[in-house]
C-alpha cells in the first residue's frame, strides 16, 4: 500500500512538472498586416530598431517577389524590410518575418514576434 502511495505522488509529480514545461504562446504574439500596392511597387515597413543581439529574419519568404528582404540601416539602426512583386505580377503573396527583442547580450530574446505581411497586388 506504501509503495502504491509512493508511485501515484510520483505520477502527479510529474506530471505537474511537465505542464510547467508546456510553452507560453502568449508571450510570442503573432501580428497580420494586410497590404494593397500596384503591381511592379515598392513596399517598406519599418520593423524598429534592434540591439547588437537582437533582430529580425524572414521565415517563409514570398512566393512572387523580385526584392524580398530585411536591412539594416546603420544610420538610423532601424531595421526595414522591403518588398517588390515579379515584374507585372497581380495576385496575392505572403511573407513571415520573425523579430527578437529583450536579449542583454547575454541571455535569448525574451520577447519573439512573428509578423505575416499579407499583400494583394493588382495592375
Amino acid at each position: 500500500m506504501k509503495n502504491k502511495f509512493l508511485f501515484l505522488i510520483l505520477i502527479c509529480a510529474c506530471l505537474t512538472s511537465a505542464q510547467g514545461c508546456k510553452k507560453d504562446d502568449s508571450q510570442n504574439p503573432t501580428q497580420t498586416i494586410n497590404v494593397s500596392i500596384s503591381s511592379n511597387q515598392t513596399y517598406q515597413y519599418d520593423l524598429g530598431s534592434f540591439g547588437d543581439e537582437e533582430g529580425a529574419e524572414i521565415t517563409k519568404q514570398a512566393s512572387h517577389f523580385l526584392i524580398s528582404k530585411t536591412e539594416r540601416v546603420i544610420e538610423s539602426g532601424k531595421t526595414l524590410y522591403t518588398y517588390i512583386p515579379e515584374l507585372n505580377y497581380e495576385g496575392s503573396d505572403v511573407v513571415e518575418i520573425k523579430t527578437e527583442r529583450g536579449s542583454d547580450g547575454a541571455s535569448p530574446s525574451t520577447t519573439i514576434t512573428t509578423i505575416i505581411i499579407k499583400f494583394t497586388v493588382t495592375k
